[in-house]
């Protein structure tokens, strides 16, 4: 079969969807035939091809490693749908198996800053994949997801790029320090998946050094207390994360986390506690423990799992 603008191969992409779609395992005796759709003269051959290779990937990832070059070429596609189709697909290997990509990273990369935004998303979405992986994976496509974390049209390029810098920096936090005051705003924003990954990339940096997050202390102390849930139950884990690491350099939020506990939330308030206690134990010098204080960590002491009666006891 020829690669040439028309029905039939038009046609013949719609049936090899079709079976994708019914039976995705079975259409991958036929990839090859697929990425050779994907390079047809029609515009809706090159879509459906992209839609038959999203619908195996959901179920066969693996099979289509030497379809990602393809897919990647699709992602500059004249026609809007065909090239979201194809950042669907490569976002749809990449949540089943993030490794294959390893090869690709250098050349996958531009696309953070292509023109489409919902191209940027996906292929942002892959990254973020990637790094929760393996953050070395990443490295190569550092640069773009610092510049990818302001962009100025879609907040899901700036979460995914953030979340995938998050989980870089719990092994490399000198690849993200440029990007730390972007963070800050960033955590700020009245968008909750941004907020929760903008914090768990600043705790991780603060981990190794707080001082290269200067507003640390501030701002963690102001998101456990005034922010939507999921953020304040980030901020929880983070103070804790941080505190034990370095309980000298958050004595606003160790002192919010003893307000949080008695969070209208149960599950906040839970975090709260496990983080105040875990950080307490340790470090028994950096908090006070009022009356209460020491009355609300007995009621949750079965409901959480940090020494509660280890540290009331031995602050008595």
């Amino acid at each position: 079969m020829g690669l040439l603008s028309g029905s039939d191969d038009t046609d013949r992409a719609e049936e090899l969807c079709e079976l994708a779609r019914e039976d995705p395992a079975g259409a991958v005796g036929h990839v090859d035939e697929l990425r050779g759709l994907l390079a047809a003269g029609d515009a809706t051959t090159r879509t459906t091809a992209a839609d038959a290779l999203y619908h195996i990937a959901g179920a066969e990832p693996t099979a289509l490693d030497d379809c990602v070059d393809a897919l990647i070429t699709r992602l500059d596609d004249d026609d809007a749908s065909a090239r979201r189709r194809a950042a669907d697909a490569l976002a749809a290997i990449a949540a089943g198996a993030p490794r294959t990509f390893s090869a690709w990273v250098e050349s996958l990369a531009p696309a953070l800053s292509t023109a489409d935004p919902y191209v940027r998303a996906a292929v942002a979405s892959v990254f973020a994949q990637l790094a929760a992986s393996g953050p070395s994976t990443v490295l190569d496509a550092v640069e773009q997801l610092r510049d990818a974390t302001t962009d100025d049209e879609e907040w899901d390029v700036r979460t995914y790029a953030t979340g995938a810098l998050a989980d870089v920096a719990t092994r490399y936090p000198e690849e993200v320090l440029p990007v730390v005051d972007d963070a800050v705003a960033n955590a700020r924003e009245p968008v909750p998946a941004l907020q929760t990954a903008a914090i768990d990339l600043l705790a991780a940096v603060a981990v190794n050094d707080p001082a290269t997050v200067p507003e640390v202390d501030e701002l963690f102390a102001e998101l456990v207390l005034d922010a939507t849930t999921s953020q304040r139950l980030a901020a929880a884990y983070a103070i804790g994360r941080v505190g034990v690491a370095h309980p000298d350099r958050l004595p606003e939020a160790l002192s919010a986390l003893t307000t949080a506990i008695g969070d209208d939330d149960d599950r906040v308030s839970r975090a709260a506690a496990t983080a105040f206690v875990t950080v307490a134990t340790e470090y028994s010098g950096s908090v006070t423990i009022g009356d209460d204080l020491r009355q609300r960590l007995w009621w949750l002491a079965e409901d959480i799992d940090a020494p509660v009666e280890q540290l009331l006891e031995s602050d008595e």
